[in-house]
C-alpha cells in the first residue's frame, strides 16, 4: 500500500488540491489572503529556474543524431499531435462545451514530458541519450510555438483581441530568463545542482498542485465550474482515452517509417506521444494571464489533469512489454 501511494503521490496531491478549491475557495481565489495571483507568477518563474538548473547540457550531445529522429518527434508534439486531436474533437464536440474543447486543443499544442519520457524510454531498453535531446529541445521551442498557436485559436473563436508580443514579453520574464539564469548557475554550482535533483522535482511538483489548486479556487467563486455536470464529465473521460490512445497507436505505427533502431524508435514513441503538465501548465497559466476573461482556466486545464495520470499508467503498462 505505501508503495502504491508513494507511486501516485503527485496524481492524489493533484485530487487533493481540487477537492480543496471546490470545498474551500476563498483563500486561492481572486482577492484572497494567499494572493493566488502573484505566488502563480512567482512559481511559474521558480519552475523554469529549477528546470534550468536540472539540465543536463551535456548529454545533448549524444543524443543528436539520427536528426530524423527528432524532426518526428516535433512534428507529432506540434503538427500531427493537434490535427488528429481536431479531428476526434469533431464527433467529441458533442459531449464536451465550448471550453472544455479548448482546453483539448491547448493540451494538443503542449511540448512533450521531459522525466517521464526519459524515464520510459531507459524503462523500455531504449536510447536515453536521444529522448533527453528530443524532450529538452521539444520545451525550449514551446516557448515560441505555443503562445503563437493558442493565441491564433484563440482570436479566431472568441471576437477578443489578444495581444501576442505582450504575452511573449510574459513569458519572456516568467519562463525564459528564469530557464537561463538556472543554466548559469548550474554551470557555476554543478554539484550542488546534482545534490537538490530530488528537491528540484518535489518544489516543482508542489507548485504545480498550487496552480491547478488557484486555477480551480477561482472558477468555483466565479461559479463556472457548476457547468461540470456529470454527462460533461462522462465527455472528458471519453475525450482524453480515445486522444491517449489513438495518438499513441499512430505514432507508434508511424516511427516505423523512420527505418531506426528499436531503442531509437522506443525513444521516439514516448518523446512523442507524451504531454507535459510540468511545462504545460505554467505555459497555459501564463497564456490564460495575459488573456483574462476570454475563457475559464479551471475548464481548460481539466483535459490536461486527466490526461496527465492516464499516460502514466498507459506508459508504464507499455514498458514491460517493450523490453526484449
Amino acid at each position: 500500500m505505501k508503495i502504491l501511494l508513494r507511486k501516485h503521490a503527485f496524481t492524489l496531491w493533484l485530487v487533493a488540491a481540487v477537492l480543496l478549491a471546490v470545498y474551500f475557495p476563498e483563500p486561492a481565489s481572486k482577492g484572497g489572503f494567499l494572493g493566488a495571483q502573484w505566488i502563480t507568477q512567482f512559481g511559474v518563474a521558480m519552475i523554469f529556474f529549477l528546470q534550468g538548473l536540472s539540465l543536463p547540457t551535456r548529454s545533448l550531445v549524444a543524443g543528436y543524431n539520427p536528426k530524423r529522429l527528432h524532426v518526428f518527434v516535433l512534428s507529432w508534439n506540434y503538427l500531427w499531435f493537434p490535427v488528429v486531436t481536431g479531428l476526434l474533437l469533431v464527433p467529441l464536440s458533442w459531449l464536451l462545451t465550448p471550453e472544455l474543447c479548448v482546453g483539448f486543443w491547448l493540451l494538443a499544442i503542449l511540448p512533450t514530458t521531459v522525466a517521464s519520457a526519459i524515464a520510459f524510454t531507459s524503462l523500455s531498453g531504449g536510447d536515453t541519450s536521444n529522448a533527453i535531446f528530443s524532450t529538452i529541445f521539444s520545451n525550449l521551442l514551446a516557448v515560441l510555438v505555443v503562445p503563437t498557436i493558442a493565441v491564433a485559436y484563440l482570436a479566431s473563436e472568441t471576437a477578443i483581441e489578444i495581444s501576442l508580443s505582450e504575452i511573449f514579453v510574459s513569458l519572456a520574464r516568467l519562463l525564459v530568463l528564469p530557464l537561463i539564469v538556472g543554466q548559469v548557475a548550474r554551470q557555476l554550482l554543478r554539484a550542488l545542482a546534482r545534490r537538490i535533483a530530488g528537491v528540484v522535482k518535489l518544489v516543482s511538483s508542489g507548485i504545480i498542485i498550487f496552480i491547478v489548486h488557484a486555477a480551480f479556487a477561482q472558477s468555483v467563486s466565479s461559479g463556472l465550474l457548476d457547468e461540470l455536470s456529470l454527462a460533461l464529465s462522462f465527455g472528458v473521460a471519453v475525450g482524453v482515452v480515445t486522444v491517449l490512445l489513438v495518438t499513441g497507436v499512430l505514432i507508434w505505427w508511424s516511427g516505423s517509417w523512420l527505418r531506426l533502431q528499436r531503442k531509437q524508435r522506443i525513444a521516439a514513441f514516448f518523446c512523442a506521444s507524451q504531454k507535459s503538465l510540468a511545462s504545460g501548465l505554467p505555459l497555459a497559466s501564463s497564456i490564460l494571464l495575459a488573456a483574462p476573461g476570454v475563457v475559464d482556466p479551471a475548464m481548460v486545464l481539466i483535459p490536461l489533469i486527466c490526461f496527465h495520470p492516464l499516460q502514466l499508467v498507459f506508459a508504464s503498462l507499455l514498458a514491460g512489454r517493450l523490453v526484449q
